[in-house]
């Protein structure tokens, strides 16, 4: 039962950069986007007022808190959003899922958390896996602003790890998820506004509401139900491998879906890449990661 639910989450997750492709022929990327944080704001502060685990936000962690909202929220969706709409669906998602690297990345520039030497490793092979796949060789022309969209997208999620692991410990993940989200998620909203005004609502089929609805819905609360409910029953280590999974099947979702094409240093680079994530992720667990089952908030790095 564990081993199917993460593999629905990983379906979840990895549609996402297919569906949002077809949606946005209707709806504009930052008109949907504006209106599925504008829900999930609501929602999350629907679900926070019938809970019964509300936890008052220490002043001291104000700060955290909003640079929580601003990385994992504005920063990460509005970098996901603009270089998907400029980039393939496949780029998007190998390129997202560099985001634990950039964590490490962080970790080790603070100098909160030094890294293992298997981790400098893993941070190593997955930038290599991304000058592969961005074909640096050919020169910075060759990366579109897409790509260096959604690469910046993935260094703000994983500026977010950082900032929300010390939050994490000290409150309610769905308390967290709404504190942040009022944050960053209002942020994205009111930057669509615009877009929204612009977007000629006639013109959107049926198509691109289904998909609008279960993008508020599904890759956010059912895939986060079912990714926790995971790591309480197997643990972290066990559980988060299936993450790794959802650039290659995002990537095979683009190609078999939207017929996006593939060559040979796409594919090397997304095989160098999904090394350096599980490198990075396994080769460097601390043995207290493996005893103690962590919250995690905001798993959509992923992807949108």
């Amino acid at each position: 039962m564990v081993d199917l639910a993460m593999i629905a989450v990983v379906l979840m997750w990895s549609s996402t950069f297919t569906l949002f492709k077809i949606a946005w022929h209707d709806i504009d990327p930052v008109a949907f986007t504006s209106i599925r944080f504008a829900a999930m704001v609501v929602l999350s502060l629907a679900l926070l007022f019938l809970s019964r685990d509300r936890v008052a936000i220490r002043r001291q962690d104000l700060g955290l808190i909003v640079a929580s909202g601003l990385t994992g929220y504005f920063l990460y969706q509005m970098g996901f959003v603009l270089g998907l709409d400029r980039t393939t669906a496949v780029a998007s998602g190998v390129l997202i899922a560099t985001h634990p690297i950039w964590s490490v990345v962080f970790l080790w520039l603070l100098g909160s958390d030094r890294p293992r030497g298997v981790e400098v490793a893993g941070v190593l092979i997955g930038f290599l896996g991304v000058a592969v796949f961005l074909h640096v060789w050919q020169a910075v022309g060759h990366a579109t602003v897409g790509d260096l969209l959604s690469l910046g997208a993935a260094a703000a999620f994983g500026a977010y790890g950082v900032i929300t692991r010390p939050l994490a410990r000290r409150y309610p993940s769905r308390e967290l998820m709404a504190s942040s989200l009022a944050v960053g998620g209002t942020l994205v909203a009111l930057v669509g506004v615009p877009a929204m005004v612009r977007q000629d609502w006639t013109a959107v089929g049926w198509p691109a509401w289904l998909i609008l609805i279960y993008a508020v819905v599904g890759p956010v609360y059912i895939a986060y139900a079912l990714w926790n409910w995971a790591i309480a029953r197997r643990g972290v280590p066990r559980t988060v491998v299936f993450g790794f999974l959802t650039p290659v099947v995002g990537g095979a979702l683009a190609v078999g879906v939207l017929g996006e094409h593939v060559g040979v240093a796409e594919v090397l680079g997304t095989i160098l890449v999904v090394a350096g994530l599980v490198v990075t992720r396994f080769g460097g667990t601390r043995s207290t990661e493996s005893a103690e089952p962590v919250p995690v908030e905001d798993p959509e790095a992923a992807t949108a």
